[in-house]
């Protein structure tokens, strides 16, 4: 396995690790609706909630440099809408969360950041 796909399994077992502590019900994880994946699905209260996650090492990006891009929102769109559709889900309890972890390998710390509700 590469490491930025090692880098990336860290950053989503993270992120659910943070979501349980703070009340979530982590659904599933990496679903697959044909090409395209959903990270974290999970439940608080009554909202569903999808959650994107990304993983980039502090020496090479800062925070405000991570961002969706209009391809990737309109991908996620895509499979929250097929999963909602599969599962007979009410799409207006739905909304899209993004966890962006930014890794520091030198002291083997991670920081993270829960934007909530992002469109």
């Amino acid at each position: 396995m590469d490491q930025r796909k090692i880098l990336g399994n860290r950053g989503e077992a993270a992120a659910k690790k943070y979501l349980i502590a703070n009340g979530y019900r982590i659904i599933a994880n990496n679903y697959k609706i044909g090409h395209l994946e959903l990270d974290l699905i999970a439940k608080l209260h009554n909202r569903l909630i999808f959650v994107e996650v990304k993983t980039r090492l502090k020496s090479t990006t800062e925070a405000n440099d991570i961002f969706l891009g209009t391809r990737q929102i309109n991908n996620l769109k895509k499979a929250i809408i097929g999963y909602a559709h599969k599962n007979r889900a009410n799409l207006d309890a739905v909304q899209l969360d993004l966890i962006v972890i930014l890794a520091d390998l030198e002291t083997n710390s991670a920081r993270l950041k829960h934007y909530q509700n992002i469109f």
